[in-house]
């Protein structure tokens, strides 16, 4: 066996009370790491990891930046975690605030008290430890709750208020080592997109845009929110999934066979937007998007609003089934 020994001093953090623990980039770079018995500890892991679990953590701050498998929670109260992950599940936790990217469904379990936000994170190779992970930006299901055990007339997890910024609850340590990451938990700095959810209402018409691979459509995707929401920031980023699509699934959704071959390029990013004078706007910053880039017949905007909320549903639709599968 010509494998490195692994010493799993150097992935676990325990036993831990008061002050900060952080991990630095290449410091686990894909490994299995353990969080138990830590009680009033910041803790900061700012690389790719395989799978997580945290035990018997009580009003710790967690951050951990991109996990490829789970990330399981168990018998924790009065945390605050930062996580991007492919699978989350508590297990007898309570009073715990999360924000969360996950590319599956969150599940809690015998759990209570939970709040639920949109991760946000950034620093200078987090692009990167997604990639590593194999996580998307876009493929975010943070607000899309499966409670195992729930409990008739009561109500064990909540999504935070929109008032509620993350800030209000995290803050990165001021020293020098970190400040050299340039980490940020600033919305505008996210290169996890801030979607409200499916449950936000309003009012207005729904929009269905996709940018088309070829190669650059996650910065015309980024160019175009950060646009929108100078433009027009009544008109609300719901849902955001990037995903392979089929000739067959493609005229489903466009009610054309224009984009057909386009799709065969690689995988699409389709953004839901919700809000006012959706539709008008999402045209009008995909075509200065497209003029700038020169990268015009790569994005898609609906035209129609009596049609789009079912462009939209199924672009959805078929986007968490290839997910599942």
């Amino acid at each position: 066996d010509k494998r490195d020994a692994v010493n799993l001093k150097d992935y676990t953090i325990e036993n831990t009370e008061s002050g900060a623990v952080w991990k630095m980039p290449g410091s686990v770079n894909g490994q299995q790491f353990i969080i138990q018995n830590c009680k009033n500890t910041s803790i900061y892991i700012f690389d790719h990891v395989n799978t997580v679990t945290i035990d018997d953590c009580i009003n710790c701050k967690i951050i951990i930046s991109a996990v490829k498998g789970s990330v399981f929670l168990r018998d924790c109260k009065e945390c605050v975690c930062v996580v991007a992950c492919g699978q989350f599940r508590t297990r007898d936790c309570r009073k715990m605030d999360i924000f969360l990217c996950c590319a599956t469904q969150p599940i809690i379990e015998s759990s209570s008290n939970i709040h639920f936000g949109c991760y946000q994170l950034f620093y200078n190779e987090l692009e990167d430890h997604f990639q590593q992970s194999g996580l998307s930006v876009f493929n975010n299901n943070w607000s899309s709750i499966h409670d195992f055990t729930p409990i008739e007339g009561e109500t064990n997890w909540c999504l935070f208020p929109d008032t509620i910024s993350i800030t209000d609850y995290v803050s990165l340590p001021a020293t020098q080592e970190i400040q050299r990451l340039n980490a940020s938990v600033l919305e505008e700095k996210s290169i996890v997109p801030h979607t409200w959810g499916p449950h936000k209402t309003s009012k207005g018409e729904s929009c269905l845009v996709t940018f088309f691979s070829d190669g650059q459509q996650i910065q015309r995707a980024r160019a175009f929110i950060n646009t929108l929401k100078v433009e027009n920031p009544d008109c609300l980023l719901l849902l955001s999934k990037e995903t392979q699509m089929q000739q067959m699934d493609a005229e489903r959704v466009f009610r054309t066979n224009s984009y057909n071959r386009v799709v065969q390029r690689g995988a699409v990013i389709g953004l839901q937007y919700s809000g006012i004078n959706c539709i008008q706007s999402c045209q009008k910053v995909a075509v200065s998007i497209a003029t700038a880039t020169g990268s015009t017949g790569l994005v898609y905007v609906s035209t129609n609003p009596k049609i789009s909320q079912q462009q939209v549903d199924s672009f959805f639709n078929y986007a968490n089934m290839q997910l599942s599968a």
